[in-house]
Formats: C-alpha cells, sequence, structure tokens
C-alpha cells in the first residue's frame, strides 16, 4: 500500500510538472507575441515552415506586392486632407516622419478662387515650401489644372506622372509656345516617354514642361513592368537588397497600369485615359487607404487581381468622383472598407456626378460617406494606436451624403 501511494503521488507531480511546463509556455507565446511580433513569427514560422507561402495573407517573401509586409508600429500622427476643390481631385498627405506628398490638384472649371483657396490651405500645412513627392494620377483637367503652379509655389523632390507625351495642338500663340518649350526639354527625359499616346490639352502641357524642368527633382513615371512589381513604393522604411522594407512603419503602395497595359491601350476614350490612375494602399498601424484617382471598371478588376481578391481596408477615396464606371461591385468587396470620401461638386458639373446608383452600392454596404461638396475640406487622422479620427469643414447628414443624381434626374435636365 506505501508503494502504490507513492506511485500515485509521483504520477500527480509529473501531472503538475506538465501542466506547469505548458503554462510557462503558452505565457511565454503570449508574452512574445505582444512585445516581439517578428520573433513570435520566427519562431512560428520554424515550428510550421509551409505557414507563410502567401496564402494566409502574410507576406510569404515575395516582393511583388500581391500581400503587404509586416509594418513596424509608428509612434506618430498620419494625416489625409482631401480638399474641398469643388469638381476635382486633391490630396495631400503628412506622414508621420514629416514628409508629405500631393496627388494632384484641379478644379473642372479652372476657378481662380478655389485656386485661392487651396494654395492658402497648403501654405498652413507646409510651412517650408518644399513638398517631397507629387503624384499627378493622370492627364484629365480637373486633376491637373493648377499642378504648373504648385511646381512654381513649391520645391517637389519627387514627381510621379503618367507615361504619356504632352503634345498641345491648336493655332494659337500659347500653343505654339507650349510645342516649343516641349521641343527645348532635355532629350534624355523626353526618352523616358516610350509610348506613342499623346495628350493634346494646353493644361496637362504646362504641367509637363514644369514636371520636366523643375530643379533637383527626380521624375518617375506611373508604370508598373509587370503585375507583380510595384515600381512607386512611399515608406520610412530602409529598402533592402531582397526588395523588403526595413523599420517601416508606414508604406503607400502604389498599383500602377502595366507596361502592357499602356501598349494595348490607345487613350482614345475617356475610360482608358481615366485607366491609367493608378491605385494606392496607405497603410498605418493597421489601417488602410485606398487612394483611387478617375480609376474605374477598366483598372479596378486589375487591382484585384493583383491583390488576391481581398484587401481588408478602411477608406475608400471613391474613383472618378462618385461615377457610375467607378466603384464596380468587385472592386468594393474586395477592399471591404467602412468610409467613402468623394471629391466632387454635384451641382457644379455636367457629368451628373455622383451618382445614385453608385451612392447604392456604398449604401448597401453601410458605409459612412463624406463628400467635399457637403463636407468641405475632409482630414482623416490615423494615430499611434491605430485609432481614427475624421474632421470635416461642413456638417452634413448621412441623408444628404447619400443623395446622388438618378436616371430619371439626369434624363429631366438634358
Amino acid at each position: 500500500m506505501a508503494r502504490s501511494h507513492a506511485a500515485g503521488s509521483g504520477r500527480k507531480k509529473l501531472i503538475l510538472t506538465l501542466i506547469a511546463i505548458v503554462l510557462v509556455i503558452v505565457i511565454a507565446a503570449v508574452v512574445i507575441y505582444f512585445a516581439a511580433l517578428e520573433v513570435y513569427d520566427d519562431l512560428l514560422g520554424a515550428i510550421l515552415p509551409d505557414r507563410n507561402d502567401g496564402t494566409d495573407g502574410t507576406d510569404g517573401g515575395d516582393t511583388g506586392g500581391t500581400t503587404p509586409p509586416v509594418l513596424t508600429p509608428g509612434d506618430g500622427e498620419l494625416q489625409v486632407h482631401f480638399m474641398d476643390v469643388g469638381q476635382g481631385d486633391s490630396i495631400l498627405i503628412l506622414f508621420p516622419d514629416g514628409k508629405d506628398m500631393l496627388i494632384d490638384c484641379a478644379n473642372y472649371n479652372d476657378s481662380s478662387s478655389i485656386r485661392t483657396e487651396i494654395f492658402d490651405y497648403m501654405d498652413d500645412y507646409v510651412t517650408d515650401g518644399q513638398l517631397d513627392y507629387l503624384m499627378l494620377t493622370h492627364c484629365d483637367s480637373d486633376h491637373v489644372y493648377f499642378m504648373d503652379e504648385v511646381l512654381e509655389e513649391y520645391q517637389v523632390d519627387n514627381i510621379f506622372m503618367p507615361d504619356v507625351l504632352a503634345a498641345p495642338n491648336g493655332t494659337s500663340q500659347t500653343a505654339q509656345a507650349l510645342r516649343d518649350g516641349i521641343a527645348a526639354l532635355d532629350v534624355e527625359k523626353l526618352a523616358m516617354f516610350d509610348d506613342e499616346d499623346v495628350v493634346t490639352s494646353q493644361t496637362y502641357a504646362e504641367f509637363f514642361i514644369a514636371a520636366l524642368t523643375e530643379p533637383d527633382c527626380t521624375v518617375t513615371l506611373n508604370v508598373d513592368p509587370d503585375e507583380d512589381t510595384n515600381s512607386i513604393v512611399i515608406t520610412d522604411g530602409e529598402k533592402l537588397s531582397d526588395g523588403t522594407y526595413d523599420g517601416a512603419t508606414y508604406m503607400l503602395t502604389f498599383y500602377c497600369p502595366t507596361a502592357e497595359y499602356y501598349a494595348e491601350s490607345d487613350l482614345s476614350s475617356a475610360e482608358e485615359k481615366n485607366a491609367i490612375s493608378p491605385i494606392g494602399v496607405l497603410e498605418y498601424n493597421g489601417f488602410r487607404i485606398v487612394l483611387t484617382g478617375d480609376s474605374n471598371e477598366i483598372n479596378e478588376p486589375a487591382f484585384v487581381d493583383r491583390i488576391d481578391g481581398a484587401l481588408d481596408c478602411d477608406v475608400l477615396k471613391v474613383g472618378h468622383h462618385g461615377s457610375e464606371t467607378s466603384s464596380t461591385e468587385e472592386f468594393l468587396d474586395a477592399i471591404d472598407c467602412e468610409y467613402a470620401v468623394i471629391s466632387c461638386n454635384a451641382n457644379g458639373n455636367t457629368f451628373s456626378h455622383p451618382r445614385q446608383n453608385t451612392l447604392d452600392r456604398f449604401i448597401a454596404r453601410d458605409m459612412t460617406i463624406y463628400r467635399t461638396d457637403n463636407n468641405g475640406n475632409i482630414v482623416l487622422t490615423v494615430g499611434a494606436d491605430g485609432s481614427h479620427t475624421f474632421v470635416t469643414e461642413k456638417e452634413a447628414d448621412q441623408a444628404v451624403n447619400r443623395d446622388g443624381w438618378t436616371d430619371e434626374e439626369i434624363a429631366a435636365k438634358g
């Protein structure tokens, strides 16, 4: 009996010891997970070496951009200013490391009052007279009108622009002067534009000349060599030899039209011209913002394919001012955003933007809608803990923001 009692006691001690070891392992794993996520991933990867193949939403080592990398948490604020330019687009991004970026800057009617307002607004935030990054998404006047003046007002270090040559037409002295200005540009810079298509507007020509003559500036074309490569990535991380980024807290990855798309498209339609707009995904502290230019039903499906069908995001800058050819069902399902921001002027354009059937797609997904025509300037801030706030210049009920042009109203106005 004494031996049986001793054996039972030994088994209890062994069981308690095993339980203690398991608890220690669990506690250690939890600590490692929250204190050093990369260490946790390395340890788990050693145990389960096949888990990181890119199918579970983690970076599988492919530097092409189908899955976003894990970023280091940042301790500053990210601000995105969706500026009210009437019918047009202009977005000012203030990155948490102090750098800044302007994406498009124009008004459809080339309004002098809006031009003054927008530069006054920017001067409150860009106080050193310098912009780190400037991007023109495509060549339409409601995105490019003020861009040459931006280059006059600010020193710009990096310009991103379409692979489109400017070839202004017309017999006026202004048109001839612009053609002479393009002919006088640096031959090597002109040689960058290898697509045969051109845009003939004077507003694009003015920006084209200003961009290629901006001093101490690097010009990069909005072109990806293939669907597995992102040519434009803006981040505070250090790019390593394997194409990954070390120490990145934020990352803005652009999915640009590929060289193949440029070769196949002749830019003969408004839809094709809009579809060269890059789609950008800006991530900071687990919060993702999708930036679209005038993207539409042509390039949205290509973007969905490149992100492997799904990428959980939070805010969508709505493509093409809420037109009926943008924000397709497939695209909205892939990014799964909670908020939609529309840069538009429903009563100040002839295109009937935003369309009700487009707004209905946001409503069906219970997305909160902000609009520059109703809310004025819209500022999104993402904090160090991943929290976010929207501050608008004007208040507007969702009922107002959910009201767009119907087919019946369009037919009635002729």
